[in-house]
């Protein structure tokens, strides 16, 4: 049995730890805003954060959910996009909008998950690295900028 926290909700299953967490997510849980896009790896649009206890704090990175087996996050807490909703736009949500860091959306739930995980990382590194490795949209590097010094000041 792999158990593990889906967003704020203990889950288990008995599906074959093979099974890809994208699948589970869309298929088992029908939580729709982890996308399905190139299956590889490369564009992003699965991204969700994996968290796991490492000395003494939650330690969470981003994943592609389309590469990950179940067996993977046995015990770990994994947060998708809809995991990040709050009452009002997220921080992350908020500057996508203002810096217009989207073309036609589809992809958009995976930099809203790579900003969050940007955030939460101790890691410094620069706003391209923060983002899904398709990027191509140049508003989206001032937005991740902006959600950052949000993020810290609250």
């Amino acid at each position: 049995m792999i158990r593990f926290i889906l967003n704020n909700r203990e889950v288990s299953t008995d599906l074959p730890p093979g099974t890809l967490l994208l699948d589970f997510i869309r298929y088992q849980q029908h939580l729709k805003g982890t996308k399905i896009g190139c299956r590889e790896g490369d564009c992003g649009a699965c991204t969700v954060l994996t968290g796991e206890w490492k000395d003494g704090k939650t330690v969470y990175r981003t994943v592609t959910s389309c590469l990950t087996a179940l067996g993977n996050i046995h015990l770990k807490h994994v947060v998708t996009v809809e995991g990040l909703n709050l009452d009002n736009l997220n921080p992350f949500q908020e500057a996508i909008g203002e810096e217009g860091g989207t073309q036609c959306g589809f992809c958009t739930p995976g930099f809203i998950v790579s900003m969050a995980g940007f955030c939460l990382s101790e890691k410094k590194p620069d706003d391209k690295t923060a983002l899904p490795p398709s990027t191509g949209i140049s508003a989206v590097v001032p937005a991740t900028s902006r959600s950052r010094e949000r993020w810290a000041g609250s």
